[in-house]
């Protein structure tokens, strides 16, 4: 398998296991001291945060899907941008337009950063 094949794999199999709400999951693709910074906020989350967000936001949401994702890669990471179908307990359904970066090495996500555009999310 190619860097550029591994990475698509990787980013893929990321977001199934996001959309998924699998935690444990997620958990596994996280280097043990992975970061992850995100634009919303201004703010820089560990590994261990980011994993209670998920968590957290599980019982939030009635799903979130991942879609429309493009894929490119680099050396060591991945660009992917994707609309975040956010649907609230209530039915109300939010896309929010999004970006991720992340840093991949020994075949883990050490940072990631989040880009996401929330005037959708102000106007709802």
């Amino acid at each position: 398998m190619t860097r550029d094949s591994f990475l698509r794999k990787l980013c893929n199999d990321f977001f199934d296991a996001l959309e998924r709400g699998d935690v444990a999951a997620v958990a596994e693709f996280y280097a043990p001291g992975m970061t992850m910074w995100v634009n919303t906020t201004g703010d820089t989350m560990t590994r261990e945060e980011n994993l209670a967000v998920l968590e957290q936001g599980k019982g939030l949401l009635r799903r979130r899907l991942y879609n429309d994702r493009t894929i490119n890669t680099f050396d060591d990471g991945f660009v992917v941008q994707y609309t975040c179908h956010v649907v609230a307990k209530n039915g109300t359904q939010i896309p929010l337009s999004s970006c991720l970066v992340a840093e991949v090495h020994d075949d883990k996500i050490n940072k990631l950063y989040e880009y996401m555009d929330t005037g959708r999310l102000a106007r709802a």
